[in-house]
């Protein structure tokens, strides 16, 4: 229940309004009138809103949080017309089964009254002229915002001009999880103006261990809106924005669309291939990376500047990405989605500040192994041939992987047609412990693009790269192929399309 009245606010009343058998909690907050604002003395206030606006905005808020808490009854009354000191100005009240839902409901509802509310306040002060305040501002925040980033627009890079250009930048983060969580928070700590989160899905327990924006109470809870809550939290001066459903075909051109900069933080190949496509044509950059286990890729796409993903040999449509599969319960290392969302989020600030290095960091993807501390820089560059950057919808087969033509992507009968090519396997420790290796393959772990270009230099015929998933071979034989090595290749689905050590099957993962 919401309403806005000029009567003192009967609080017994509402305490027992909210008394129900199965509540074990209830949480009030009282906002009171205080003698003082910003270090001047307060005689008495006079408060004013849009009486309608207000009543229709207070009720959809009622509604919002008690959908975003099942189970929790919200009653929130504003007070208007003139009140004096010690007079309550806001009371709100939740009441929950569990306390933690209750704190958490009225927390924030207390933050969008502020923030939402068309109210506003003629403050009285001794001997000078009564001053209206907007009530959704606190002035003395909004003065702060400067010393907020003083640190950051300290350094020559950024100064105050690229502040004000981060103040006007607007970043869509797409997926809230082990990615999303650290690249939305620096966002947010760097004072990007507008930040949109989506994401569809709810927190799970075990996600809390690397989703760094959750905690255990917001189980179950749309990860979006919380995310975006906590965010608020931590910086109020700035527009964060959450959609709590899945960005498709549908919906993601008017999501993307007049973006600075998008940043991929998905698990999947069908929403990566979609945003990928999507930013290049609408020409807004894309800050793309993945987890698996220890290791994370990182690239930029921005058209004009290095290849796309299509460049590199990678299949057009994500079902021949079946093989790299997506993240739901695969085994994940917290600390290298945390590094990589972390990345994600310095190529986007670079990326609204306008910084010359990003242009570079576009011509290459980043490997970093977490396990090994391990970090290859891949050359990728644009192929002249390539039907995508010539503006052209991408081919349904696999496009070429190389000056000559020749696929990137080989799988077993067309390994035959190679004539005995050499198998170069490239695994972790763990992972060749985990998984059958080919007989007869030269095994590189950990696989740092030193020792692989020796034994590609020593091999005269064809070299078939593989790994467990077969993201890390194609990336390291585009790498190869870029320095001379033009008959390597990448087998596709790699060790998955072999069963695991123990196990009747495998199943794909990318996690992110």
């Amino acid at each position: 229940m919401f309403a806005v009245t000029e009567q003192p606010i009967d609080t017994a009343a509402l305490r027992a309004s909210l008394q129900r058998p199965e509540a074990g909690a209830l949480v009030v907050f009282e906002g009171w009138v205080r003698n003082h604002h910003n270090g001047r003395a307060v005689t008495r206030l006079e408060y004013e809103a849009f009486a309608e606006m207000a009543q229709s905005e207070g009720d959809a808020l009622v509604t919002e949080i008690q959908q975003e808490f099942p189970g929790v009854t919200i009653t929130c009354v504003h007070r208007c017309g003139d009140l004096v000191p010690g007079d309550i100005a806001v009371w709100i009240g939740a009441a929950s089964a569990h306390r933690d839902d209750a704190f958490r409901a009225a927390r924030l509802m207390i933050e969008e009254v502020k923030r939402r509310l068309p109210v506003w306040k003629k403050e009285h002060h001794p001997g000078a002229a009564p001053v209206w305040v907007n009530c959704t501002e606190d002035t003395g925040v909004q003065r702060n915002a400067a010393a907020f980033n003083a640190r950051q627009s300290s350094l020559p890079e950024v100064g105050d001009a690229g502040q004000q250009r981060l103040a006007q930048s607007s970043v869509l983060v797409v997926g809230v999880g082990g990615l999303g969580c650290p690249a939305a928070q620096y966002l947010a700590g760097a004072g990007v103006g507008r930040l949109t989160l989506v994401d569809g899905g709810r927190v799970e327990l075990s996600n809390l261990h690397r989703q760094i924006l959750f905690e255990m109470g917001d189980v179950g809870a749309p990860k979006a809106s919380r995310a975006a809550l906590a965010l608020r939290a931590r910086n109020p001066n700035i527009t964060i924005e959450a959609f709590s459903s899945d960005i498709t075909a549908s919906n993601a051109r008017t999501l993307v669309t007049g973006r600075t900069v998008v940043l991929d933080c998905t698990d999947n190949f069908t929403t990566r291939l979609m945003l990928h496509d999507l930013c290049l044509e609408l020409g807004v950059p894309l800050v793309q990376a993945a987890v698996h286990r220890w290791e994370g890729v990182l690239a930029i796409f921005q058209r004009g500047e290095g290849g796309c993903l299509y460049c590199t040999g990678l299949p057009a449509q994500s079902v021949e990405l079946d093989a790299t599969g997506n993240c739901a319960g695969a085994p994940v290392f917290g600390p290298a989605v945390g590094v990589l969302g972390l990345l994600q989020a310095t190529e986007a600030i670079k990326v609204c500040l306008s910084c010359p290095v990003t242009e570079i960091a576009t011509r290459y993807t980043l490997l970093i192994d977490t396990l090994s501390t391990d970090i290859t820089r891949v050359e990728r560059p644009a192929r002249v041939d390539c039907p995508f950057c010539r503006g052209v919808a991408p081919a349904t087969s696999a496009a070429s992987g190389s000056d000559d033509g020749s696929p990137l992507w080989v799988d077993l009968v067309g390994m035959a047609d190679l004539h005995a090519p050499r198998l170069v396997v490239l695994v972790t420790e763990a992972e060749s412990r985990e998984f059958v290796l080919p007989r007869a393959a030269r095994v590189l772990h950990p696989a740092d693009s030193v020792t692989l270009k020796n034994v590609a230099a020593e091999t005269t015929g064809p070299l078939v790269l593989v790994c467990p998933f077969g993201l890390r071979s194609a990336a390291m034989a585009r790498g190869l192929r870029a320095s001379g090595k033009s008959n390597a290749f990448a087998l596709v689905g790699g060790l998955s399309r072999v069963r695991l050590a123990g196990s009747s099957s495998v199943r794909p993962e990318a996690q992110a």
